[in-house]
């Protein structure tokens, strides 16, 4: 991920010594990738009730940080193409550490869903394989940022889910389909930044 490091001194509240940290953040105005999977590859979605609790989730901790673009759940593992605001950049206060609202909200997004799943199966550990991983789109920002958005809705038909991307219950590509039910995409910016259509949504050529 192309990141603008922070540096600083911050002081431990356990000790007075000081040290020296480099923090990574993501940069204003870029577009990201976000993506990952399941500890060991396993199912972190496992019926229905899984994959929309997770959306809820998402909307709590994610919709309000970032642009959100596209997004696709799979059964083990999630796509998402954001656009960096201000809201996504921001550093928090009151923190030992420095960390970004993105951060922030992908930890809680994904320890939160994390707690809900082992509850359920009386499960424990981790359900996810890391915290998340990150690409920057570009530098040719217009066309890797088309090929990414139609790759997060072509995921289910690539992976043999279902044969057309409308009939994959948990992707933007129903928001993009019925633009007039609330969804948790900034459709106008996806289209803006990626100078689409909604033609050129619903039937890719990629």
């Amino acid at each position: 991920m192309d990141v603008r490091p922070i540096r600083g001194f911050f002081t431990l509240p356990w000790g007075k010594s000081r040290f020296y940290i480099v923090f990574m953040k993501p940069l204003l105005g870029e577009l990201y990738h976000i993506y990952n999977r399941g500890n060991q590859k396993q199912s972190i979605f496992l019926n229905e009730e899984n994959y929309y609790h997770f959306l809820d989730k998402m909307n709590e901790h994610l919709v309000p940080h970032v642009d959100l673009l596209s997004w696709t759940l799979m059964p083990n593992h999630f796509h998402f193409l954001i656009h960096a605001n201000e809201q996504t950049i921001k550093i928090l206060e009151g923190r030992v550490l420095p960390i970004t609202q993105l951060s922030d909200g992908m930890r809680k997004l994904q320890s939160s869903y994390t707690q809900a799943f082992n509850s359920w199966y009386e499960k424990s550990g981790n359900l996810f394989h890391q915290k998340y991983k990150h690409k920057i789109i570009g530098p040719d920002v217009l066309r890797q940022g088309r090929n990414t958005f139609h790759y997060v809705h072509s995921n289910p038909v690539t992976a043999g889910l279902v044969k057309r991307m409308r009939d994959w219950k948990f992707s933007s590509y129903s928001e993009y389909l019925y633009p007039e039910k609330k969804g948790m995409c900034n459709q106008d910016m996806a289209m803006e930044l990626l100078e689409l259509d909604r033609m050129s949504i619903l039937f890719p050529t990629i």
